[in-house]
């Protein structure tokens, strides 16, 4: 029997051979695969390291899984936080796994020993709700919100700062740069505050030949764009513009809804309302630096889009958001500087608060920035944010197309001149912000938003005089426009308080039986 097994192996040994030669490979490509970092890094005999990664100068689309951050806390769909608000507790801090060495000395030195200093923020310092004004009208939801101070701290508060000096072109040239750079501080402060380094992100690469297939148009009226911003506000707002920018940006940016849409989701979701609701400044100021600081990743993105695609609809109400950003910076300067004073007034119990040290941070943060660009007080501020929004306004009406939207662009670069001759007392600005008003016709395509308060500005200069007997603006003509000018949102406000109040911040039963 022994030789017979013999004789039909030897016949046969070809094929044994054969078997076990397969056999012996494929157990080695599965070590080897397995072995291996990377899906993509495939090896086959020995392990990757051995093999030489070949470059490519294909397209490279980058596509990144993960939890989205804000803030450093991880959030549930409807944007509340899915941790206590135990002071000291949380993500904050955890960042064992973090190769902060690879940064010293580098670029990002200084962000990682903010994201260190800010670890330990809440247990090292108090953060009562005192000298609430109860008659105050203001949600308890809306007061007792939590607040992002680390944020405040680490991230940009006054992202439009940095330029503010430099030409308005020349922003929209480096604009894709810097979102880059945006990014990648978003990485490491990611990074830091999970505690371990970010696996490299799944890419494909594509070769993209010949020209790209015609946009659609989007249809997404009014009504459904309501019930679209509705179900997103209560979101983070960078989940919210991601998910806009990945959902709706491939559609046509001269046709269809998607510039009306690019307004209303930042009018109506991303620029909110900070409330007064104490006597107490320190609250109000960390509210209006969050508030600012959620726009700094909306400026980024939208400055990128708005380089590609100046000289469209999309384009126009861009720049018309980002005027509005560049507003909203100005007077949180304002802020900045009365913060900057009351500090020194503070007792040291009262500097062991949150809320101030929070403050002073920024405070110190941004003191040998304004330094650099000659800005020592509002009033210098106030000067250079006025000449960047009239530059974003010149941009705009020199590049819209077909005169779209080019009486709000009139108005609006006509309001900039008004509140900046009121506030300086200066004739010369109020006579130029006139001018512009009277050049606007009822030609053009889109929406007129300002129409009612351009109506009102225009009776008034029919009715009264703009220069009395000595040469000077008359009181009462200038009281009768700033009016009009001054109250022209007071309804789209009121609207927007009630939103909020019904969407983000519901009143108690408590405080509706009050």
């Amino acid at each position: 029997m022994f030789g017979n097994s013999v004789k039909f192996f030897y016949a046969n040994r070809l094929f044994f051979a054969a078997y076990l030669s397969v056999l012996i490979h494929i157990t080695l490509a599965i070590w080897s695969f397995n072995g291996s970092k990377s899906p993509y890094g495939l090896t086959i005999c020995g392990p990757s390291w051995i093999y030489d990664t070949e470059e490519t100068r294909d397209t490279e689309l980058v596509f990144e899984m993960g939890t989205q951050l804000d803030g450093g806390k991880k959030r549930d769909q409807d944007g509340e936080s899915d941790q206590g608000e135990e002071e000291g507790e949380g993500e904050k801090g955890k960042n064992e796994g973090f190769a902060k060495g690879k940064y010293e000395g580098g670029q990002w030195d200084k962000l990682v020993k903010d994201l260190e200093s800010t670890s330990d923020l809440r247990k090292n310092f108090k953060n009562d709700l005192d000298s609430i004004v109860p008659s105050s009208g203001i949600s308890d939801s809306y007061i007792k919100r939590e607040r992002d101070y680390e944020d405040i701290i680490v991230k940009e508060v006054f992202p439009t700062l940095h330029s503010i000096r430099e030409p308005f072109k020349v922003d929209i040239e480096e604009a894709e740069d810097s979102l880059a750079v945006h990014k990648e501080r978003n990485r490491i402060i990611e990074e830091f505050r999970k505690g371990e380094e970010e696996s490299p992100p799944i890419t494909m690469r594509l070769s993209l030949e010949g020209e790209k297939p015609p946009r659609s148009p989007l249809q997404m009226p009014k009504e459904e764009r309501s019930r679209y911003l509705d179900q997103s506000l209560k979101q983070p707002k960078e989940k919210q513009l991601n998910e806009f920018i990945s959902r709706f940006l491939g559609y046509d940016v001269n046709k269809g809804d998607l510039s009306t849409f690019v307004r209303d989701l930042y009018y109506e979701n991303l620029q909110r309302l900070a409330y007064t609701f104490s006597n107490d400044p320190t609250y109000f100021a960390v509210d209006y630096f969050q508030e600012n600081l959620n726009k700094e990743d909306f400026l980024k993105q939208m400055m990128a889009l708005l380089s590609e695609h100046l000289g469209t609809k999309t384009g126009t109400e861009i720049l018309f958001t980002i005027e509005n950003i560049y507003e909203i910076q100005g007077r949180a300067l304002n802020v900045y500087f009365q913060n900057e004073s009351l500090y020194q007034t503070y007792s040291e119990e009262r500097k062991k608060e949150l809320r101030v040290e929070t403050i002073r941070r920024v405070v110190e943060k941004y003191k040998p920035i304004l330094r650099e660009k000659k800005i020592r007080s509002f009033s210098d501020a106030e000067a250079a944010y006025t000449n960047k929004r009239l530059q974003i306004m010149d941009s705009l009406i020199q590049n819209t197309p077909n005169g779209y939207r080019l009486q709000d662009a009139l108005f609006e670069k006509g309001r900039i001149l008004w509140e900046s001759g009121i506030l300086k007392g200066d004739d010369k600005l109020l006579y130029e912000a006139i001018g512009e008003w009277k050049k606007i016709s009822k030609k053009g395509e889109g929406d007129f938003l300002a129409e009612k308060t351009v109506e009102n500005i225009l009776l008034t200069l029919q009715q009264e005089e703009i220069r009395d007997a000595f040469g000077k603006f008359p009181s009462h003509t200038r009281e009768r426009i700033d009016m009009a000018v001054r109250y022209r949102l007071a309804d789209v406000l009121e609207k927007k308080k009630l939103r909020e109040e019904k969407i983000l911040w519901p009143k108690t039963k408590k405080q509706v039986s009050n």
